[in-house]
């Protein structure tokens, strides 16, 4: 059988199981009614390792239930199907796309060509640190500009919110920097567009994933990677790169929250409207999660053998300088897909000038 064989028999054998809906029989005030059971499978690449994996499973679920338990008409039978057991990295959006699962975690930075918006943010790194900001910001541009949430329709998709875990990238290295001079050379991995974050220090960038950024350093492959401080404790990076620059590049919404178009269309109104708000809480509690255990992890990353080394504003000033004006290119890419991307950086940026945030390099006055 084909690919695309198979996953139209698994659609199709979803919509199957989605429509033959189990009741339950429930007392209330003494007669009975009907509870109709929905089964929901749910996916991400990534292990429960992850914080927005484990902010899915301890509160948007329960919390999904807990909300249709109040009005008694509906349950969620979840199939949680996490570690790539579905989909590997980079493969969430087409398996959902294609049926194999009712609602995913995105990582957008995998997929610059199919919803290069949600990479705003990384595209304009040294601008905050401050996740639940910039999560928020997302989403109120993409309600601004309804061919932003338009775009899912092209996989079949349907937009929830974006969501992020990331309160401010740092470069993690196996050996000290004494000055940025020193990172020439240096072979760091990353993901996606955090790569070029490096380059223009003259380090050769690796293109990787989170679950082997320890490897890569433990066997030389790299001698640094680009990451987070929670990430770095989360992983045990401090094993194999116990030297933090601590560079802040900011905070990334590299998160989004989409379920399959024809599982949604099935679903009646009252679970619709549960799952698309509870995904705005979802988004706000992992930002609050991500900030809790920001400084938490800085601390604990110390107490493991690490050491986090400061930059002065002037370094800082100058890595922002040596960055390639990522956000124009980001800008005139959307414009040729006929977005208003200059406009949008230009709203995004001001947002942020709105909240004060420590911006060391405005990008939208280099358009």
């Amino acid at each position: 059988m084909k690919l695309n064989d198979l996953f139209l028999a698994l659609r199709r054998f979803r919509q199957i199981l989605l429509a033959c809906v189990c009741t339950v029989s429930l007392m209330v005030g003494g007669g009975l009614r009907a509870q109709e059971v929905i089964p929901i499978t749910v996916i991400d690449a990534y292990a429960p390792t992850a914080l927005w994996v484990r902010v899915f499973m301890n509160y948007y679920m329960p919390e999904v239930d807990r909300r249709l338990a109040e009005a008694g008409n509906y349950e969620i039978d979840w199939n949680s199907a996490f570690s790539g057991t579905v989909a590997k990295t980079g493969g969430v959006l087409e398996a959902l796309q294609y049926g194999l699962a009712d609602i995913g975690i995105i990582t957008s930075p995998f997929h610059p060509d199919k919803v290069p918006f949600y990479n705003i943010s990384f595209v304009t790194p040294l601008v905050t640190a401050d996740i639940g900001l910039v999560a928020r910001t997302v989403d109120e541009i993409v309600d601004r500009y309804p061919e932003l949430r338009q775009e899912w329709n092209d996989y079949n998709q349907v937009f929830l919110t974006a969501a992020g875990a990331i309160d401010t990238y740092q470069v993690l290295m196996s050996e000290p920097i004494e000055s940025l001079e020193d990172f020439q050379g240096k072979k760091i991995c990353g993901v996606g567009l955090n790569l070029r974050y490096v380059q223009g220090l003259g380090s050769a960038a690796v293109s990787s994933n989170l679950g082997d950024f320890y490897n890569n350093i433990a066997t030389g492959l790299t001698e640094g990677t680009i990451a987070w401080a929670e990430s770095a404790v989360a992983y045990k990076l401090y094993e194999v790169a116990p030297y933090m620059i601590d560079i802040r590049l900011g905070a990334v919404t590299s998160k989004v929250i989409t379920m399959n178009r024809r599982t949604w269309n099935q679903l009646p109104d009252e679970v619709r409207d549960v799952l698309a708000e509870t995904a705005i809480d979802y988004r706000d509690e992992l930002a609050r999660e991500t900030d809790q255990r920001a400084q938490s992890s800085r601390e604990e990353f110390v107490v493991q053998g690490g050491t986090i080394q400061p930059l002065t504003d002037e370094q800082r000033q100058t890595w922002a300088a040596s960055l390639p004006n990522m956000a124009k290119e980001w800008a005139e890419d959307l414009e040729e897909r006929g977005l208003p991307g200059r406009q949008i950086l230009r709203d995004y940026m001001d947002i942020m000038r709105a909240h004060n945030q420590p911006i060391v390099r405005h990008w939208d006055r280099e358009l």
